[in-house]
């Protein structure tokens, strides 16, 4: 019996061992129960949840894997994730209360307005309702007078009475409503504004005089403005963002009371981008707070914002 078959058979298995070469096994990157860092090719199952680094061939970082949170690391990370986007939220609110008003006064002001505005849809409805009441009454008399002979019609304009009378009811509660939620939003945004402009200790200003503030003043930068400021109280005002064609012009009284500008606007001259114009009597009110004046200078807060006028 020949011998040379097993010894093929040897050499063959052998040749095909050394043919690829032993594949490269990660190494681990972790620290023990004592805390001291260890690097092996095992991972202990037991502190694969305190977290480990994967390193290839050549020790380089291949992959790191963070350590598992228990259930009241997950509930923490919820509520500061809700803390962040709540706070992202009131940035957002606080920077729009800033641009929108100048003035915590000017945000009551504001508030008292539209509570005029919504007094009187009240009053339209309640002498609404109080026709539409008597015609209820006249068409139930109409009705008991003609008894068994009354026409069906009389009935119909009787229900749709009713109808529209408690759509009265419903349209003055819902308006109610609105005045409540109104003074709840503009208090509060008042309360904000005070708190959002604490840092301006407005006690510290000296006592602007009314002379002081008289006078034409301009600034050119993100808007164009002029104010003239007449010694006999009477004011005009000019504003444009610049790259726009859409100005408006305010007309009115003003006046200097405890270091802020009050410009009662009694008519506006409003152009829109292309040129069309419009003109109409109002009636608001606007307190500018100033910050400081010097003789060529006027610092104001306005729409939130420290804004430097120039005289003209």
């Amino acid at each position: 019996m020949s011998t040379k078959l097993p010894s093929l058979i040897f050499l063959a298995s052998f040749s095909m061992v050394t043919a690829f070469p032993a594949v490269a096994q990660n190494l681990y990157k972790y620290r023990n129960h004592e805390g001291v860092t260890v690097i092996s090719s095992v991972m202990p199952s037991d502190l694969v949840n305190q977290g480990y680094t994967v390193l290839d061939k050549n020790g380089r970082i291949a992959e790191i894997v963070p350590p598992s949170m228990t259930s009241a690391q997950k509930v923490q990370l919820d509520h500061l994730e809700k803390q962040r986007e709540k706070q992202a939220r009131q940035d957002e609110m606080d920077k729009e209360l800033l641009v929108l008003y100048g003035s915590a006064d000017e945000i009551l002001a504001v508030m008292n307005r539209k509570l005029g505005e919504l007094d009187l849809k009240l009053k339209e409805l309640g002498n609404l309702q109080v026709i539409t009441e008597n015609n209820i009454q006249v068409k139930q008399r109409q009705i008991e007078k003609a008894g068994d002979k009354a026409p069906d019609y009389l009935q119909e304009e009787l229900d749709n009475l009713n109808a529209q009378s408690l759509d009265y009811e419903k349209r003055a509660k819902g308006l109610k409503e609105e005045q409540t939620l109104l003074k709840e939003q503009h208090t509060a945004s008042a309360a904000r504004f005070k708190k959002l402009n604490r840092n301006i200790s407005l006690e510290s200003i000296p006592a602007v005089s009314r002379d002081q503030v008289e006078g034409q003043w301009r600034i050119r930068e993100d808007v164009a403005i002029d104010w003239n400021l007449d010694p006999s109280g009477s004011f005009d005002s000019f504003y444009q963002e610049l790259g726009s064609y859409a100005t408006e012009k305010n007309f009115g009284t003003w006046q200097l009371t405890n270091n802020q500008i009050i410009l009662m606007i009694d008519k506006k001259e409003n152009k829109d981008s292309l040129g069309g114009q419009t003109s109409r009597r109002v009636a608001e009110e606007r307190r500018i707070q100033i910050i400081n004046t010097t003789e060529s200078e006027l610092q104001i807060l306005m729409d939130g914002k420290e804004v430097s006028l120039n005289r003209s």
